[in-house]
């Protein structure tokens, strides 16, 4: 019995040629679902990306071909990521950076029917701007909000909230909420997954919070800082702090004793203005602001200047 191979189309020849040559371009390839992008914003992003990112749509099983032909290392693993109505990412950007862009490119539209509220919907008070008719009952009716008629159109007497977090939109609540011009939902592209060098790059970590990352580094920083100050580890940043807070415990000793150094006449006087202070206030009631010894406090600040400064990082804390 002869064994014929499925016969391929031109036309799909074709469309696994042209994936195969993006693949072979690209270093980045990511997966995005578009079930809730509108034709008209995922061409406005793509004329945005142009140059840059090339978006793409084609069927699964021509991109699985598409994947095996270009041969690169662990792009089959990709394939099995797509999940529903997918557009493919080609790219040189890094990925993490192609998600915070894409976030913030985000723009609000209109609910579809099937929609789940990802925040509490609310219909403002005022004019609709829609003539009296059946729009009334069916305002009443799907979005229990309050209407009366005033100069001839429709006007909501007050804010109703008309879903709350996680409910359902129905088709009829989703068209009346288009035509009172509420646009509860975000439209972007959802990036899912991407490959990079062989790499699989999963969700969490292409949207990871950059921002809070950085600041619990520089949090752990300022604490391993502390640490090593606390139990007097001496590295290249502890050392100034530590012979700064050991000149003031020094000079602080070195008053108390019954000798004059000269380089401490500033800090003798200092202190003799400070004693004499305090007796005025004492003998006469007065309050009198006590007198910071400059030498003395200087340093101090210095070590306050050092501990706000951002440490190299922990590597060089601990040598």
């Amino acid at each position: 019995m002869v064994m014929h191979k499925p016969h391929i189309s031109k036309a799909k020849a074709a469309e696994v040629e042209r994936l195969t040559e993006l693949v072979g371009r690209y270093n980045v390839i990511g997966l995005a679902r578009i079930s809730k992008v509108p034709a008209k914003a995922l061409h406005g992003l793509r004329d945005t990306l142009r140059g840059d990112v090339v978006i793409t749509m084609s069927k699964k099983k021509l991109i699985l071909k598409a994947f095996e032909a270009a041969g690169k290392n662990n792009l089959q693993h990709l394939a099995e990521e797509i999940d529903g109505i997918t557009a493919l990412l080609f790219t040189d950007m890094n990925p993490i950076k192609l998600a915070q862009f894409l976030e913030s490119k985000a723009v609000k539209g209109p609910a579809k029917p099937g929609d789940i509220a990802p925040m509490e919907i609310i219909v403002k008070a005022g004019d609709t701007k829609i003539a009296p008719g059946p729009i009334i009952s069916e305002l009443n009716q799907n979005l229990k909000a309050p209407t009366m008629i005033k100069n001839g159109t429709v006007h909501i007497r007050n804010d109703t909230v008309t879903h709350k977090v996680g409910d359902l939109i129905d088709a009829k609540q989703a068209q009346l909420l288009a035509r009172l011009g509420v646009e509860p939902m975000t439209i972007k592209l959802d990036f899912y997954s991407a490959w990079e060098d062989g790499e699989i790059i999963p969700e969490a970590v292409l949207h990871l919070d950059m921002e809070e990352i950085l600041g619990n580094v520089q949090l752990a920083a300022s604490q391993a800082l502390n640490l090593a100050l606390g139990i007097g580890m001496i590295t290249s940043e502890t050392v100034e702090p530590m012979i700064a807070k050991a000149h003031r415990s020094a000079v602080a000793v070195a008053l108390e004793l019954p000798i004059i150094i000269p380089d401490l006449v500033d800090q003798y006087l200092a202190k003799a203005t400070r004693i004499a202070n305090a007796v005025n206030a004492s003998a006469l009631g007065l309050e009198v602001a006590p007198v910071v010894e400059e030498s003395a406090a200087e340093p101090e600040k210095e070590e306050e200047k050092e501990e706000e400064e951002e440490p190299a990082g922990l590597g060089a804390l601990f040598g």
